[in-house]
Order: structure tokens, then sequence, then C-alpha cells
């Protein structure tokens, strides 16, 4: 029984990754929509997008398979 729960919280974990994933892949989108102008303003480089998206504790907490919002 042990290794269906088992089986069943890397599903889970690989679920809340996607999610994640397609929100955050969502909002890099909309930010490369951007011109530079526009970034500038609201005081983001381009070259920062993808870091100021995936801050590190989204990468800690997927890699951990923990859903902060929980």
């Amino acid at each position: 029984m042990s290794r269906k729960h088992t089986g069943m919280s890397w599903f889970w974990r690989y679920m809340n990754y996607l999610a994640t994933w397609r929100t955050h892949r969502i909002a890099i989108k909309q930010l490369n929509q951007l011109t530079d102008k526009e970034l500038l303003d609201i005081g983001i480089p381009r070259s920062d997008i993808d870091r100021m998206v995936w801050l590190k504790e989204d990468k800690t907490m997927r890699a951990r398979g923990i859903d902060k919002n929980e």
C-alpha cells in the first residue's frame, strides 16, 4: 500500500510542477511582449524576466514537490 501511496505522491508532485510551470510560462510570455521601455518603466530589465518569474523559492519548492499555496 505504501508503494501505491508513493506513486500517487509522485504523480501529484508532477501535476503541481506542470501547473506551476504553465503559470510561470504565461507570465514570462506576457512580459516578453512588452517593449524594453515598458519593462524599464516597471523596473524589470529584459534579461531578468526569467529570474524574476522563477524565484529561488519556487525552484526549491518545486524540486521538493511542495505547494507553497497549501
